[in-house]
């Protein structure tokens, strides 16, 4: 009989940190496999998470929330790169009025999540997806 594997709930902060630390490491120490990681570099990261964090998570989750994560953090480029100076690095947020809201959410659905929650962790994100993300005109 088919048995439900627990929702994974990446609502603790440091868990996201730890993760993209560790993705960071992988990839500068073992190189990609096509966008992501290598199968090893998975193992390593579950069981970092596991460690630090008592955190247990499969490959599959964790690859979903790396394409989480990485298409969330080319929204972010994307508005951040925007002309009119749109980004408050201070507070991590963007200066958008509900009218360029609701144009750029038509275009890309994790807009509306930079809206209400900046990205966490934005030096990270750019280190680890920087220039392995499409936030031009084919994104």
């Amino acid at each position: 009989m088919y048995q439900r594997r627990p929702r994974v709930v990446w609502k603790q902060d440091c868990v996201d940190k730890t993760f993209l630390d560790v993705c960071i490491h992988e990839i500068a120490s073992n190189g990609w496999e096509g966008s992501s990681l290598k199968a090893n570099s998975w193992k390593v990261v579950a069981e970092k998470l596991k460690n630090e964090h008592n955190f247990i998570v499969d490959q599959r989750k964790m690859k979903n929330r790396y394409d989480y994560l990485k298409s969330k953090y080319a929204a972010w480029v994307k508005l951040k790169n925007k002309t009119g100076n749109l980004y408050n690095p201070a507070t991590n947020t963007f200066d958008i009025t509900e009218e360029e809201w609701q144009e750029e959410m038509k275009s890309n659905k994790y807009v509306e999540k930079l809206r209400y929650a900046s990205l966490l962790h934005p030096d990270l994100c750019t280190q680890l997806f920087d220039g392995s993300t499409s936030t031009g005109f084919h994104s």
